[in-house]
């Protein structure tokens, strides 16, 4: 009884809820969308709030700390969060000390939520609110007052977010927002296509690749002991990222029991968590490759020691935002074999190309493969087209050290056109 009286609670929380949802939007539509916004061109009275669901290792957090820290040398910065998670001093990885403000679930939280967030503006005297998120942006901007309300889109949304839910979210985020900010351009793109958006009113501002922070990371901290000996001998292979569908990891483990047919000691070294971690581990154990496939859970202070320690870095993504991990991966001087999804990654690796790339493609800044499909496989299925080219990419690489010294190099070279003082005033310009 007790269960049922439970899921009836929720059932008519979630009623009152989508009702208050309706009603809210239904305002903000015919009332927000007629104010102006007060301009405020003195840095000094800029009083900035950042809004996210929750701090965490993801590239949007880090995006978030990183823009929150250098914001705050110039600007007064506060930064909200309202899922369950840590407060920003708690996290170890991020030595920044702007204020946050952390929202506790309640009975009735989500509606609560949203009067808290407009409170929080209000008692701040926020002149600008910026959000990163499909929540986070659509939260942002049916509380605004008449601060400037800027929204960050992380994703290819036409693949990422394809709930009726989030599309409505979205709709209203972008008809209510003052600008739209993208990481990357085909992310901006994809976003004025699938939202019929103003290109006047979103802009492309690609992440930063925290360079300081990275050698500090790699002077500070070694690889856990118990990992040491996968590192000693034999080509490691890299790949850092979610255990979730976007990022392919099963292409990369089908692909790699080609290479080990001319590779005996190479390795293959999986950092993440995520749903798909079973299923992963038991596609390894099918395919006999457990004495040659790592799987280490996620790094939190010594990740790049691991990269600084590894040979390739692959990263197989089905779409993507903009991919941080391959700017970290660089900046360790790894060459990059990725895959030529939607989103950032041929920006980095071969920016200006638009032609579709059908086979192994060695671009400026590393090697591109084909798209990866999104059906899950197994050991007994056969290997596609894409993962043979996967394999045969990361096998050259292997086999041919000019090459790998070349690509070593671009790298390096490549990361430096994605620093922080770029990245800090394009911001600055739509603030």
């Amino acid at each position: 009884m007790r269960k049922i009286y439970n899921k009836l609670k929720n059932n008519i929380n979630d009623f009152i809820y989508l009702i208050y949802l309706y009603f809210i939007s239904c305002f903000s539509f015919f009332y927000y969308a007629k104010r102006k916004t007060k301009s405020n061109d003195d840095n000094k009275n800029k009083k900035i709030m950042i809004l996210i669901g929750s701090i965490g290792k993801g590239g949007a957090e880090r995006a978030v700390v990183n823009l929150a820290e250098k914001l705050s040398k110039k600007y007064e910065v506060i930064i909200v969060t309202y899922h369950n998670g840590r407060i920003l001093k708690e996290v170890e990885d991020y030595q920044c000390n702007v204020r946050h403000i952390h929202i506790h679930k309640e009975k009735f939280w989500r509606i609560k939520r949203i009067k808290k967030i407009k409170q929080i503006k209000k008692e701040n005297k926020i002149t600008h609110c910026i959000s990163f998120g499909t929540i986070p942006n659509y939260l942002n901007a049916i509380t605004r007052i008449d601060e400037k309300v800027i929204i960050s889109i992380r994703n290819y949304i036409s693949i990422a977010e394809c709930s009726k839910e989030l599309k409505i979210r979205n709709k209203i985020a972008s008809k209510l927002s003052d600008y739209i900010v993208a990481v990357s351009e085909d992310v901006k793109e994809d976003y004025i296509k699938t939202y019929k958006i103003n290109p006047k009113k979103i802009t492309t501002i690609y992440n930063y690749c925290n360079k300081e922070y990275i050698e500090e990371s790699i002077q500070k901290y070694d690889i856990d002991e118990c990992d040491k000996k996968i590192f000693e001998d034999g080509k490691v292979i890299l790949t850092v990222g979610k255990l979730k569908k976007q990022k392919g990891v099963w292409h990369l483990i089908i692909a790699f029991k080609k290479i080990l047919e001319k590779h005996k000691d190479a390795k293959l070294v999986i950092l993440g968590i995520g749903e798909l971690e079973e299923y992963l581990k038991n596609l390894i154990k099918d395919m006999h490759l457990e004495n040659n496939v790592y799987m280490l859970g996620h790094k939190n202070k010594n990740i790049y020691t691991y990269m600084k320690n590894s040979d390739i870095f692959v990263l197989p993504s089905l779409f993507e935002g903009m991919p941080n991990v391959i700017l970290e991966a660089m900046e360790c001087g790894l060459p990059i074999i990725a895959t030529d999804c939607h989103g950032g990654n041929r920006e980095i690796i071969e920016p200006g190309y638009e032609e579709k790339i059908n086979c192994i493609r060695k671009c400026k800044y590393g090697i591109l493969i084909p798209k990866l499909d999104f059906n899950y496989h197994n050991a007994e299925d056969k290997i596609t087209k894409e993962e043979m080219l996967l394999a045969d990419a990361i096998n050259e690489m292997l086999e041919n050290e000019k090459l790998a010294q070349y690509y070593r190099q671009k790298s390096l070279e490549r990361v430096n056109d994605f620093n922080k003082e770029s990245y800090i005033e394009k911001w600055e310009e739509i603030l």
